[in-house]
């Protein structure tokens, strides 16, 4: 089975960088005065996905053991549907 559209959307965003998160959007696009998240780290996939401490523990259950950024954004099917539903549990707008 193939991954729905929405996943694919967000994990090529994801992927990419060209997204929702502040980084790109105060760097590239000059539409939210900072780059940085309310943690005060630069607000990108890499943080999102790995570091960002009020996402703790949605990362903890997602992802139980500790998993590389390259698996999470490029690994098989299981891991990308699970790097998506994160993406679209966390709420934030990729």
């Amino acid at each position: 089975m193939v991954l729905s559209r929405v996943q694919q959307v967000v994990l090529l965003r994801l992927r990419i960088g060209h997204n929702r998160l502040n980084h790109h959007m105060a760097t590239k696009l000059k539409l939210v005065p900072s780059p940085l998240c309310s943690c005060g780290k630069n607000q990108t996939a890499e943080h999102i996905l790995q570091a960002c401490p009020y996402h703790n523990a949605l990362r903890d259950t997602t992802w139980p053991e500790e998993t590389a950024l390259q698996k999470k954004l490029y690994g098989p099917k299981e891991d990308l549907e699970r790097t998506a539903r994160f993406a679209l549990q966390s709420g934030l707008t990729i």
